[in-house]
């Protein structure tokens, strides 16, 4: 996609909630496109809000005195738009820096999440495995990090990013924790009562509207990166709930997953 086609096309979806993308800094859009450069994530992050806007007709014609309301709706397609604003790296990094991280990114199928980032860059960039490896260095980060560490990472520069950006304060910390179910809590701005430990703008609370990120994103992830049938995924999706000493009995959550397997079944 263009680089103009993918501003257009975030500015549709904005809008469509009553954002103007217009009104954050040109940072965060120039990271989207860079992002939509070097990987699917654009595209991943429309396909989630276009599943969005089908569970939020759902509920207005299931249930509609549950339906999600218009600050809910937009905390929802916000943050599946800029959750992963952080795979282009720190806040500070060049366009350079941010095509680096990107590009690490969207390596999918690695297994061996222990490996450092150094064996990394050997296994799948052997030509120039050196040169990125400096280039990783001049970001201030370290090769020996784990490649799980790396990906956790992005939770963080998420919400550094965002709140940098001039995103709503709701969205950026809904988009900073759709990998809570992970346990990755940057900054640690949820606290184990579900509230948000700092000021987030009107939204005191982790609650449907964030766990309709997570459950929307691992479903796409599922379906398209793992390749999972519907029924796969669903499974891996209650599995995950239920081992997670921290939304075990999140009966929010797992209505979630329920009218997601009903919609989309």
């Amino acid at each position: 996609m263009s680089p103009v086609d993918t501003v257009e096309r975030m500015r549709a979806l904005c809008a469509r909630v009553g954002f103007d993308l217009d009104s954050v800094k040109p940072s965060v859009i120039e990271r989207m496109q860079v992002l939509d450069a070097h990987s699917e994530t654009v595209l991943d992050s429309a396909r989630m809000i276009a599943r969005a806007w089908d569970i939020f007709r759902h509920y207005e014609g299931a249930k509609p005195a549950e339906a999600f309301t218009q600050m809910e709706r937009r905390i929802v397609v916000l943050g599946c738009l800029f959750s992963d604003l952080g795979k282009t790296g720190p806040l500070g990094a060049s366009v350079e820096g941010q095509a680096l991280i990107a590009g690490m990114f969207a390596v999918e199928g690695v297994r061996e999440e222990t490996q450092a980032v150094a064996q990394f860059f050997v296994t799948y960039f052997s030509a120039d495995a050196a040169e990125r490896t400096r280039r990783f260095e001049a970001l201030g980060l370290e090769p020996t990090l784990t490649m799980r560490q790396f990906w956790n990472l992005h939770s963080v520069w998420t919400l550094e990013i965002a709140e940098a950006g001039g995103l709503p304060p709701e969205v950026s910390a809904a988009a900073a924790t759709h990998h809570l179910l992970d346990n990755v809590n940057p900054g640690a701005i949820v606290a184990e009562d579900r509230r948000f430990t700092r000021s987030f703008g009107d939204n005191a609370h982790f609650d449907r509207a964030e766990k309709l990120i997570i459950v929307l994103d691992k479903y796409d992830a599922l379906l398209r990166r793992g390749r999972c049938t519907h029924d796969a995924a669903i499974l891996w999706l209650r599995t995950r709930v239920h081992e997670s000493p921290q939304f075990r009995g999140d009966m929010e959550l797992s209505t979630l997953i329920s009218d997601l397997d009903l919609v989309f079944r």
